[in-house]
């Protein structure tokens, strides 16, 4: 075997190229340390791989037992470096094996150059950003190189000299001094106000078409422009109008008009009267007529209200409209009445006494409608004897002897309107039903007037020139049966013209005291 010796020296050239590339950890025995110490501003500690800002005394600890320390002095270094080489070794007693530390100090005191700084989007409208907007950074760095460039966002306040600054830090934590770049900034929307064209038409409300312009105002980049608009509809209790207006920036503006708008005119929904007519349908004195309606939108404000009083007419009419309170008026609309406040004409009333009852005649005009005969006996209470349609003559069958009457005799015309006459009659006979001349048909209930004392009465019936019975009742009254037998015969109450007559009788019976005829009066019996 061939050995190769080696001299110390060698040996430990050949340790120091190979603790040249890796820094070695102290104690490379355990009887031996050696530790970089670097010293700055801020303290001493052992040296790391980190980057210094600042001048770096580099210095050994060394402990333990040893021989030859080689570089191991101390060292300032106070320029900037991407990597100052170091190395301290020493030789431990007892040992031919070199043991040390070795390894790099990096310094970068100065900072990163900002070379550019740029928004990082172009201007939203007219040169002016109307939202956040970012910068972009770029730099450089000799020794350490770049890390990071940044800036912050922008999102206000509104300006037209508004700017940004950005800084670069390097990887030794230098920071670059700050660069900025300037720009115009508003992100506030102008302030709108509407102007109408013109006032409302009536109470507040527009009835036809309405333009609006919209006004801004603008503090930071000015107005560009306002839009207009109008409004003809629908109709609306709450209806608005909307218009915007921009700024230089591009930031929009809106504002709303609110407007009441009706341009539809009100329904005539009736028409009444103030009160019912005075008779008949008919009015006679003057009548007001009040308008009624309805109106979707605004409301009534007024419809008319028209007193009549002229001309007569059955046909007459008035009509009317009603108003909203947008000032729209109604389609007119009619009311139609009767109206008459024209009395008729009544004359010429004559009474004529005979055959036991009183006939009335008189002249009307052709415009009544209705005749009322009342009749007073003596100072009595009036009755009503007639009451139906236009007639030019009345007969009174009901009269009693000896009795004085009164007649009045009131024409009404359609619309109620009298005309009176009246006249005082005597009349005789006292027998009232049937009325003279009656028709009837079955049993015949005669009556009378009752005569004061009487306590009985004779009552005949005859028929062509036949008396076919008597009878004595106390009561002013008698029913003719359909049938019946007098004298032995048996009788019928066949077709044909009866007549009835009648005593008062005083006292009993069998003393056969009569009182003059009271009256005869005559019916017709019909099959």
């Amino acid at each position: 075997m061939t050995w190769l010796v080696v001299s110390r020296r060698l040996l430990r050239l050949l340790v120091l190229m190979a603790v040249a590339v890796v820094t070695l950890p102290p104690a490379a025995r355990a009887d031996v340390t050696v530790v970089a110490i670097c010293t700055t501003s801020a303290g001493s500690s052992p040296c790391t791989t980190s980057w210094y800002t600042t001048d770096v005394t580099l210095s050994f600890q060394l402990s333990g037992q040893f021989s030859d320390p080689e570089d191991c002095g101390n060292v300032t270094i106070s320029s900037d470096t991407a990597g100052y080489p170091y190395r301290c070794t020493v030789l431990p007693t007892g040992s031919q094996v070199p043991t040390g530390i070795a390894g790099t100090i990096k310094r970068d005191a100065t900072p990163p150059t900002v070379n550019s700084i740029a928004l990082a989007r172009g201007p939203d409208a007219n040169g002016w950003y109307n939202h956040a907007v970012a910068a972009t950074v770029t730099g450089s760095d000799v020794t350490s190189g770049i890390a990071s460039c940044s800036a912050a966002n922008y999102s206000g306040p509104d300006s037209s000299s508004a700017s940004l600054q950005g800084t670069c830090t390097d990887n030794a934590g230098n920071v670059s001094a700050p660069v900025s770049v300037s720009f115009k900034y508003d992100a506030t929307a102008p302030s709108v106000t509407p102007s109408p064209s013109r006032s409302p038409d009536a109470n507040g409300w527009y009835n036809h078409q309405v333009d609006v312009a919209f006004k801004g105002s603008d503090s930071t980049s000015g107005i560009a422009g306002c839009t207009s608009a109008s409004y003809s509809g629908p109709d609306n209790g709450s209806a608005s109008v909307s218009g915007s207006c921009t700024d230089q920036a591009g930031n929009t503006g809106t504002a709303s008009f609110a407007l009441e708008y009706d341009a539809t005119p009100p329904t005539v929904t009736g028409a009444t009267a103030d009160r019912p007519p005075d008779a008949n349908g008919f009015y006679t004195h003057t009548v007001t007529i009040t308008f009624a309606g309805s109106d979707a939108t605004s409301g009534i404000a007024s419809c008319d209200v028209i007193p009549y009083d002229k001309p007569d007419s059955a046909s007459s009419k008035v009509t009317g409209v009603c108003h909203d309170n947008a000032g729209n008026t109604s389609v007119p609309s009619s009311f139609a009445f009767k109206y008459d406040s024209t009395p008729p004409k009544l004359d010429a009333l004559v009474a004529d006494e005979a055959s036991g009852q009183i006939s009335l005649t008189w002249k009307a005009s052709a415009d009544v409608a209705r005749i009322v005969v009342t009749r007073r006996a003596g100072s009595g209470k009036p009755t009503t004897v007639y009451s139906g349609k236009r007639i030019s003559g009345y007969t009174d069958r009901t009269v009693r002897a000896g009795a004085r009457y009164s007649y009045v005799v009131v024409a009404e015309d359609a619309a109620g309107n009298e005309a009176t006459a009246s006249t005082t009659t005597r009349q005789l006979t006292l027998l009232y039903s049937p009325r003279q001349d009656a028709r009837v048909r079955g049993s015949v209930m005669l009556r009378w007037r009752p005569v004061p004392h009487a306590t009985y009465y004779n009552v005949q019936l005859w028929l062509g020139g036949v008396k076919l019975l008597s009878s004595w009742p106390s009561a002013a009254k008698l029913r003719v049966p359909t049938a019946w037998t007098y004298l032995g015969r048996s009788y019928r109450l066949r077709p044909g013209r009866y007549t009835w007559y009648v005593w008062p009788g005083r006292g009993s019976k069998s003393r056969h005291r009569f009182g003059p005829l009271l009256g005869s009066s005559s019916f017709r019996v019909v099959g």
